[in-house]
């Protein structure tokens, strides 16, 4: 039965800790207080017991000063002095006892040794010391019904303010703890939602506390992204099947027209067939590059070499491409920029970056490519104005497969697999590479690298 009531959550385990600290600093700060007031009451009444003793001794001089005779001074005071609950012993200047009265504790037997208290204060007459008196106290230090009022109604208001102090501290903890807890339930509630597959749930309360604001944005990032790699896995599988029916139909087709003797197997249609082939060879062989990048087991040769001479030569190269589009090709190359990398891996990257250029541009377009030192990084930009990306296709186009209905469209031909191993190899090589890109204007790609350092 305690079980249940007792919930195993955050919410009661941070107000339980709350209230537990609470009581336990209430509990300290009222003994510690409580303490504090005894000790100094005591030391009040020692004090008190003090004065009573310095007054013992002035009646007793003044007593003396009227008769002039210690009897009679003994005898005017003795039953005062005796039902004061003090002992009392009078010695003159030689030592000699002239007064002697003891308490009627000490009468009665009922004095405690261990609770006396004694005092020895000189009796003054006139100026002058005429005798001393002995003062013993016996039992506790005494004590007015006032004083034991003043410390009951202490006692009493200590007790009262603990009990109030403690409703107080249960009722803020628990609503602290529902205040701090209530974001994080939230996004745990989220949290599970997205666990089983509803992607589109988000976290609606956005709290103010820093920690807890950059935790609900992750946590809504995070059900965006699960949703739009849902959607890049559905389409990346739909795509797949796509690049691989469309060489296959065309195998199949082609061979059942050969077998069933429409086509002669000629030299022509064997070409055909075999370009087929090596169309889908490469297809898998980008895939498998893919995998080995993102699990680390791409081989990366890196060696010193002129990334200034390994651009121009690939310009060099492939200018006949931009030449037969009658594109122009604007070039400004810094020279011996050097870098410390895989020359063949990232000479494919430049590739894809001018292919793509050439082939998403139009006839008589323009085509810059730039290298230049910024920092401790070589930067390369290839930029167009050709049809350019839409920014709701922006985010994905590193994604396997993923291609738009318009800059990306398989009209233009390719696996559908070059950024996303481009943007492997230049995170292989610790650079990066982003995209800016208007629709029908132009696209601009910028390949930041790290520098060769004589030291690396």
């Amino acid at each position: 039965m305690v079980k249940k009531m007792i919930k195993n959550d955050i919410r009661t385990k941070t107000a339980a800790s709350f209230i537990s600290i609470a009581l336990l600093s209430i509990v300290v700060f009222s003994i510690t207080i409580n303490i504090l007031i005894i000790n100094n009451f005591g030391i009040y009444i020692k004090q008190s017991a003090n004065v009573q003793f310095d007054n013992i001794a002035s009646s007793i001089a003044e007593t003396y000063k009227e008769t002039g005779s210690w009897n009679e001074t003994g005898s005017r005071m003795a039953h005062t002095l005796m039902m004061s609950g003090y002992d009392i012993v009078v010695r003159d200047l030689k030592g000699n006892i002239v007064i002697k009265t003891p308490s009627m504790l000490s009468m009665m037997g009922m004095a405690s040794s261990s609770k006396m208290s004694t005092q020895t204060l000189p009796i003054v007459v006139d100026g002058k010391k005429v005798a001393y008196v002995d003062i013993t106290y016996s039992g506790t230090m005494p004590m007015s019904k006032l004083d034991y009022k003043f410390l009951y109604d202490v006692n009493k208001y200590i007790a009262l303010i603990t009990i109030l102090t403690i409703a107080l501290v249960l009722i803020i903890s628990i609503y602290v703890a529902k205040y701090l807890t209530k974001p994080i339930l939230n996004i745990a509630k989220v949290a599970g939602k997205l666990e089983s597959g509803d992607y589109d749930v988000r976290v609606e309360e956005i709290p103010k506390e820093e920690e807890l604001l950059a935790l609900t944005a992750a946590i809504n990032h995070l059900g965006a992204s699960l949703k739009s790699q849902g959607m890049l896995r559905a389409q990346l599988t739909q795509n797949i099947a796509h690049e691989l029916r469309t060489p296959l139909s065309t195998l199949r087709s082609h061979l059942e027209a050969i077998i069933d003797g429409v086509w002669e197997p000629s030299k022509e249609r064997i070409e055909s067939l075999y370009e087929e082939v090596v169309r889908l060879s490469n297809l898998i062989n980008d895939i498998e590059l893919l995998n080995k990048i993102e699990i680390d087991n791409l081989k990366i040769n890196k060696a010193r070499f002129n990334l200034s001479e390994l651009i121009k030569s690939l310009l060099i190269n492939y200018e006949s491409i931009f030449i037969n589009k009658n594109q122009h090709l604007e070039k400004n190359i810094e020279d011996d920029i050097f870098v410390n990398a895989d020359k063949d891996r990232l000479s494919e990257v430049l590739i894809n970056l001018l292919t793509n250029a050439n082939k998403y541009t139009g006839e008589g377009g323009n085509i810059k490519v730039r290298l230049c030192r910024e920092g401790q990084y070589a930067v390369i930009t290839v930029s167009d104005n050709g049809i350019g990306i839409s920014k709701e296709d922006l985010p994905f186009i590193y994604e396997r497969f993923y291609r738009s209905e318009k800059s990306r469209s398989r009209d233009y031909g390719g696996s559908g697999l070059g950024l996303s191993i481009t943007k492997a190899i230049v995170k292989a090589h610790n650079g990066t590479i982003n995209v800016e890109s208007i629709l029908n204007e132009g696209t601009k790609f910028t390949v930041k690298l790290p520098l060769y350092q004589q030291n690396s």
